[in-house]
């Protein structure tokens, strides 16, 4: 029983779309799901447009009169908790103006606590603040957009990795979809529909790999790019 509960991965989307589960964003979360549940993962997803979280104010409760915990009283606690008790947190959102949504940074401004107000240096002599667990939740993450060009991730490529970093963890995988319209549109559209079939084939086999290995491989990473 204890072999079992170890090789079962716990792993927790937080989809930072306003459109919910009628968006591009949440298509791809929900194949790469199944592929991950295929795998033996358990998979659980939240969307943020459906929670009460307020915007960080900075305040410093959570650091210094009551460690670890904000000072807000909303949705987010029981968030936080999901968040730090899985082994990979998905962070799904769409691009809205060359960044992350609103919805999704709230959520990573409130993510505060989990983190202590001293300073200690990384492996490369930068200084960030010093972690409150032993543990954190690796990062993966899926995003859409309209446009065609993969270089408009460029600033989420940046940006996760810079978090990653201050969250004492890494990025183990990264889903960017360019176009993302076709995939809605192939639901109408039949000459869209094996392009469309083709992808979310690939999302069910990344979904899978980053059960079995632990991340998602370069290989597969193009192969989704392409």
């Amino acid at each position: 029983t204890n072999k079992e509960r170890k090789v079962v991965m716990k792993i927790t989307v937080f989809n930072g779309s306003p459109w919910g589960q009628a968006g591009n964003t949440h298509i791809m979360v929900e194949e790469f799901g199944q592929g991950t549940g295929q795998a033996g993962a358990k998979f659980q997803n939240f969307f943020l447009v459906a929670e009460k979280i307020q915007p960080c104010t900075e305040c410093g409760t959570c650091f210094f009169k009551t460690p670890g915990k904000c000072i807000l009283k909303d949705d987010m606690s029981e968030l936080i908790g999901r968040f730090m008790d899985s082994d990979v947190v998905v962070f799904a959102t769409p691009i809205f103006i060359d960044n992350v949504t609103a919805l999704t940074k709230i959520f990573i401004d409130r993510l505060m606590p989990v983190l202590e107000p001293h300073y200690e240096k990384d492996s490369n002599g930068e200084y960030r603040r010093r972690g409150r667990y032993k543990k954190y939740p690796k990062f993966v993450v899926i995003s859409s957009c309209a446009m065609p060009e993969q270089s408009n991730f460029q600033v989420l490529r940046l940006y996760f990795r810079r978090m990653a970093r201050t969250m004492h963890t890494e990025v183990v995988g990264e889903i960017y979809l360019a176009a993302a319209g076709l995939m809605l549109l192939s639901t109408k559209e039949l000459r869209f529909r094996p392009m469309a079939d083709s992808y979310k084939e690939l999302l069910r086999a990344a979904g899978k790999e980053l059960v079995e290995t632990g991340r998602i491989g370069p290989d597969m990473t193009e192969r989704l790019e392409q």
